[in-house]
């Protein structure tokens, strides 16, 4: 039997976030991994950050100078 639950790692203590009553009392194996949140952002917010991430670029604006041959192998 295997659940998943989260919680918060504090020393050698950890919280859960919710009860597992199945194995409550029972010596558990503890696999320990950072819990990613998937941030949501309003489509509005979205395309604007994008809006705002084409017109400057990820280090700027993308300007080429002339030289359109920037994936040339040599």
């Amino acid at each position: 039997m295997a659940n998943t639950v989260t919680g918060l790692l504090q020393g050698t203590t950890i919280t859960l976030d919710a009860p597992v009553p199945p194995l409550d009392g029972q010596r558990v194996r503890v696999i320990v991994e950072p819990a990613t949140e998937e941030v949501s952002l309003p489509a509005a917010e979205n395309a604007k950050l994008w809006a705002e991430w084409i017109a400057r670029g990820p280090q700027g604006p993308i300007e080429l100078d002339g030289d359109d041959n920037i994936a040339e192998d040599e």
